[in-house]
């Protein structure tokens, strides 16, 4: 029991470590929520301070999703359904970060992170789903709409066709909703045609 709280008390502080706050604050001495659009996911410090710390910044909060729900879950005995409860809880702590007064990110790279290590197929059909879209469109919130929505419905083809557990399919439901909500403001920019294309000048 002890050991359970330990583990989900770890999943969302591991989820709620601000990378791209930390990255751009020790690399640039600034605060990356003062410059674009005040968030410090991949998009905005991508697009403020260059492709180098974006990625950086992409590949550590992808990695800390799959890692804490991939290795957290097997120190349980029903390694799926931890899996979706980890996942749920190091996305929750990306997006109320514990570190910055309960605010934080968007969780679509944490998100990967997490889907990489309950759904690693329907994942990478997201993925390339994402990488389509942002290439055609230049806008990453529109290519993080479009890759939960492919995740969605691969996971129900998985659930369908492959016997996959209704975990997988119950946290792509979550996750969906999860990110239309914190994209509404971008959904309402696209519909105006307002949005920021990746590739745009730097703002801040």
């Amino acid at each position: 029991m002890v050991l359970s709280i330990l583990l989900f008390f770890g999943a969302f502080l591991i989820g709620g470590i601000p990378t791209g706050y930390i990255v751009v604050k020790a690399l640039k001495k600034k605060d990356i929520r003062d410059y674009g659009s005040g968030n410090f996911g991949f998009t905005n410090v991508y697009r403020t301070e260059g492709w180098k710390l974006g990625v950086l910044v992409l590949v550590f909060d992808i990695l800390k999703g799959f890692l804490v729900t991939y290795f957290f879950s097997r120190f349980f005995p029903n390694q799926n359904l931890f899996r979706f409860l980890l996942g749920i809880t190091v996305i929750a702590g990306n997006i109320f970060t514990p570190f910055l007064r309960f605010r934080g990110g968007k969780g679509v790279a944490t998100s990967l992170g997490v889907t990489l290590a309950i759904n690693p197929y329907a994942s990478l059909s997201a993925l390339c789903a994402f990488l389509v879209s942002v290439k055609l469109s230049r806008y990453v919130s529109l290519g993080s709409l479009v890759a939960v929505s492919v995740y969605t419905l691969a996971s129900a083809l998985f659930v369908v066709f492959a016997d996959y557990d209704l975990y997988s399919l119950l946290f792509a439901a979550l996750l969906f909703i999860a990110i239309v909500i914190r994209h509404i403001s971008n959904i309402k920019r696209l519909i105006n045609g307002r949005e920021n294309r990746i590739g745009s000048a730097k703002s801040g």
